[in-house]
C-alpha cells in the first residue's frame, strides 16, 4: 500500500493551521467517502487547496494515479422537494448554462498546432465530449464558424466558454492573442487551467496567470491531473484510464516537441 507523501502532508498541514495526524484522520475520511486511496485523497484535497501536487503524483504508482483522472464523488444533498419538479419562472425559459456557449476553449498558437490536436483528442475520449461542445481555432472540426467575425467570437468565447485551457509554450508566450485570451479569462475570475509544453515548465509561467497552479503536460500525472480537474470542474463523468491511455501518451510526446517555424 502506498503511504502519504509526507511533504505533502506537511505542506496540507500548514496551510490549514491543523496538526498532520488530524490531517491523516481527514484524508481517510476523504479517501473512504470518494471510493480513492489515500495518498489519492490526498493530493485532491492539496489541489484544492491550491498546492502544487505536480511532484507528489510523480511518485504515485500507476493505479493510483489513475485514480486521480476520474471525476470525483460528491454526495448529493437531499432535497426537500425531492421527486418534484422545479417550477418554471414566467417569462424565463428554461436552458442549459452552455446551450451558447463552449465548454472547453483551448487558448494556444498556431505554431503549437498539433499539440492542440492531440490534446483536443484526449479531451473528447476521456470526457466524452462532443466536436461543438469544444473551441480549438487551429484544429479542423474545432474552429470558427464561417464568416464569424474571428475577434469578435474569440472575445466571447474566452468569457463564455465554461473552462478554458492554455497551452503556454515558446511560441504562445510571444503570441500577443494567447496573452490577451489568458489574461481576460483571468481577469473576468472564470476557471482556467494553465498548461506547459515544449520546454515552458510551470514555474516559468509569470504574470497573473503564474498565480494559478499549471500542470505539465509533458508528465502523464500532469495531463492525468488535466482530465481529472476538468471532469470535476464540468460535472462530467471521466472514462475509465485504460480507454484513452493511449491519447496521454501522444499529448505527453507531442508537448515535449520544439515547435516548427512555418
Amino acid at each position: 500500500m502506498a503511504r502519504l507523501n509526507q511533504t505533502l502532508l506537511l505542506k496540507v498541514s500548514r496551510r490549514l493551521g491543523k496538526q498532520p495526524n488530524y490531517i491523516r484522520q481527514q484524508v481517510s475520511r476523504r479517501a473512504s467517502r470518494e471510493g480513492v486511496a489515500s495518498p489519492a485523497a490526498l493530493v485532491m484535497w492539496a489541489r484544492d487547496l491550491g498546492i502544487g501536487v505536480a511532484s507528489a503524483l510523480d511518485k504515485l504508482p500507476p493505479q493510483i494515479q489513475q485514480q486521480l483522472s476520474q471525476s470525483r464523488v460528491v454526495a448529493a444533498r437531499p432535497s426537500r422537494t425531492a421527486g418534484k419538479p422545479r417550477p418554471q419562472r414566467p417569462g424565463r425559459p428554461q436552458t442549459r448554462r452552455d446551450s451558447t456557449g463552449k465548454m472547453i476553449f483551448v487558448s494556444h498558437a498556431s505554431e503549437d498546432k498539433q499539440l492542440a490536436a492531440v490534446l483536443v483528442d484526449l479531451l473528447r475520449s476521456a470526457l466524452n465530449l462532443t466536436s461543438e461542445k469544444i473551441l480549438c481555432t487551429s484544429v479542423d472540426g474545432y474552429r470558427l464558424p464561417g464568416g464569424a467575425d474571428a475577434e469578435k467570437a474569440l472575445r466571447e468565447a474566452v468569457l463564455a466558454s465554461r473552462t478554458l485551457v492554455g497551452i503556454i509554450s515558446p511560441a504562445s508566450r510571444k503570441s500577443t492573442y494567447v496573452q490577451m485570451e489568458l489574461g481576460a479569462r483571468w481577469g473576468a475570475g472564470k476557471h482556467m487551467i494553465p498548461v506547459t509544453a515544449g520546454g515552458v515548465r510551470p514555474g516559468d509561467v509569470r504574470g497573473p496567470v503564474g498565480k494559478l497552479n499549471a500542470l505539465d503536460l509533458r508528465s502523464r500525472a500532469g495531463v492525468q491531473q488535466l482530465i481529472g480537474d476538468l471532469a470535476t470542474e464540468l460535472k462530467v463523468d471521466a472514462e475509465r484510464p485504460e480507454v484513452f491511455d493511449t491519447q496521454v501518451d501522444r499529448v505527453v510526446k507531442a508537448s515535449k516537441r520544439r515547435p516548427t517555424q512555418r
